[in-house]
This record gives C-alpha cells, sequence and structure tokens, in this order.
C-alpha cells in the first residue's frame, strides 16, 4: 500500500490504522463483477468498482482449513502443518473428529498486529482446531464470536453433540438449538447476528480510536445453505442465490459503516473465499466457478481460483483489475 503502517496505538503518523478481511465459500463465478448474469450482488460489485479486482487469485488448497491457515500465516499448507496426511493437523477440515490445530509454532497474522498495538476479532468460522491449545484467542486474536467448525448438523446429543458457538472463551450455544437452522427452509439468522458483530466491534474501536483487525469469516454458502427471513426466495439463484444476496448486503454495510465513521480512507478491507463452490452441493446449495473446470476439493482452477476483490479508498485506484498474463 501507499500508506504508513501503524507501528503502534500512539503512532499519530499512521494512514493505515484497520484492516479487514472477509473470508467465505464462494466461486469465482458467483458475483457479478466476475460475469454472473443475474448480478444480484450490487454492492460487492461497487466494492469492486472503487478498488481492484483480482480476476487470478489462488487459494492455497481447495480446502476449508488448509487454505484458512496458508491465509493467517503465509505459508503453504505444507508448511504450516494443515494437509491430510500431517499427524498435527490430520483432517483438520473434518468437524468433531479433529485432534489437531494450528501448531504454536505458526505466527498468524493477528499476533503480527497484534504486536503493533491492534485489537483483533475473528466473527465466524475459525476451523483451525477446537481443542483449548488452538482457540483463536491463543493466536493473536482478542476477541472471538463464532465458531471452531461449520455449522453441520443436527447430531443427536447422546452420540455426538451438535457444534458449539463461542463468544471469546465461553460457550454460549450450540447450532440447531440456541442458534436455529431450519435445514427445509434454509432460515437462519446467523449472518445478521455476525453482521450486527462487526458493525459493534467496529463502532467500539474507533470510539476508543484503536487500530482494529476484523477477520469476517461467515458459512452462510457452506452447505447446508442458509440465509435470514428477510432474503429467503429473494434472488433468482435459488437458496444458494439468497445467502449471496444478503452476504453482499452485509458487506456493503460494513464499508458504508465504514465510511460513516470516517475511517475509510484508513481502513485497507479484502474481500476473498478459502476454495471454489462446491459443486457436489449444486444445484440447489451449489454456486458458480463461472468458466472454469470443477470446484472445490478438486485443484483444478474451479477449486483454487478465487473471487478476490481489494478496497482502499484513496490508496488503492478505482476500476483497477490484476490480471497476470505470465
Amino acid at each position: 500500500g501507499t500508506g504508513k503502517v501503524l507501528c503502534g496505538p500512539k503512532n499519530v503518523e499512521r494512514t493505515l490504522t484497520s484492516y479487514g478481511v472477509f473470508l467465505l465459500q464462494m466461486g469465482w463465478g458467483d458475483l457479478g463483477a466476475f460475469g454472473e448474469p443475474s448480478k444480484e450482488t450490487p454492492n460487492l460489485d461497487q466494492m469492486a468498482a472503487e478498488g481492484m479486482l483480482f480476476l487470478d487469485f489462488y487459494t492455497a488448497s481447495p480446502l476449508c482449513s488448509p487454505s484458512r491457515a496458508a491465509l493467517l500465516t503465509g505459508r503453504l499448507p505444507v508448511r504450516n502443518g494443515f494437509y491430510t496426511t500431517n499427524g498435527h493437523a490430520r483432517n483438520a477440515y473434518t468437524p468433531q473428529d479433529i485432534v489437531g490445530g494450528i501448531p504454536d509454532s505458526e505466527l498468524l497474522l493477528p499476533e503480527l498486529l497484534k504486536k503493533a498495538g491492534y485489537t483483533n476479532k475473528i466473527i465466524g468460522k475459525w476451523h483451525l482446531g477446537h481443542r483449548p491449545q488452538f482457540h483463536p484467542l491463543k493466536h493473536g486474536f482478542d476477541e472471538w464470536f463464532g465458531s471452531p467448525n461449520c455449522h453441520f448438523g443436527p447430531y443427536d446429543s447422546t452420540e455426538r453433540p451438535n457444534i458449539p458457538i463461542y463468544r471469546d472463551w465461553e460457550m454460549v450455544g450450540r447450532y440447531y438449538e440456541d442458534f436455529k437452522i431450519d435445514l427445509k427452509t434454509g432460515e437462519a439468522n446467523l449472518t445478521q447476528l455476525y453482521l450486527q458483530e462487526a458493525l459493534d466491534f467496529i463502532s467500539k474501536q474507533q470510539a476508543s480510536q484503536q487500530p482494529f483487525f476484523l477477520y469476517w469469516a461467515i458459512d452462510a454458502t457452506h452447505a447446508p445453505v442458509y440465509a435470514s427471513k428477510q432474503f429467503l426466495g429473494t434472488s433468482q439463484r435459488g437458496l444458494y442465490g439468497d445467502a449471496v444476496r444478503e452476504i453482499d448486503a452485509s458487506v456493503g454495510k460494513i464499508l458504508k459503516h465504514l465510511q460513516q465513521l470516517g475511517i475509510s480512507e484508513n481502513t485497507f478491507v479484502f474481500f476473498t473465499s478459502d476454495n471454489g463452490a462446491a459443486l457436489i452441493s449444486a444445484p440447489r446449495q451449489g454456486g458458480s466457478n463461472g468458466p472454469f473446470l470443477c470446484g472445490k476439493q478438486t485443484t483444478f482452477e474451479g477449486g483454487m481460483r478465487e473471487p478476490a476483490i481489494a478496497w482502499w479508498p484513496g490508496h488503492i485506484p478505482a476500476g483497477g483489475v490484476s490480471l497476470c498474463l505470465g
């Protein structure tokens, strides 16, 4: 970037005081800016118009956990311990069967930012280990509202309990019990809860003049797909499209909130996916990887090539497109 990076919370010379990373499961062809014909993502399309669109952005793995570990460590799964034949994090993307997680030896982005005076929050899916030693608050995050795994279920509580949701160190409920997901209709208000958490966190940090890092990792487009009542039935693309529309609206509200607080020009925001759309969930709960072959769980383009948008008003020129021709 062109701005000065914060070295501490009292650095009055800083121009970059906050980071936002939005991460979810979505295909390359799911956004209007990438050619989706229904164009039901006006806010993300506007984000792209105001920032930079990455047409050939790749994830490090076509699976949730290894790609998230790579994003937060800057290291390939084979190096950070997250690949399916490694004893420390074997099958790390399998809910409730996890025995490992992110190793202590790995240095995560929030740990680096914490040393620079940032307050860090994760909202949504962690997916890097559920045991106490792998908890996000032990790896640089100061706050957490979300789950260690995805929202699979419901499970029989006597054989396998439903997956928990945490606020920081405390479990505040479980999917399908305290946090409802209707598998018949696809209705759930989780995205709205995650949105409000993001808005409140940003407001709190801005009020205290505290630099922050927000990692918004929601999972509405991961099967079983869900959307809140106000978005159900509003998309031309079925339930999956409903979820995408709600995510798009939520991103729009977060960016507008940054602008209203007067901190958008001090905030770098990056939107991307952990892997390509899961075609195994199609047609009702699967997304689009555009012209690319296959999807999640494969190393073809559809599994590895992701939508990506960078937004930083006043620093990243509007309407930019990054395309590697090498």
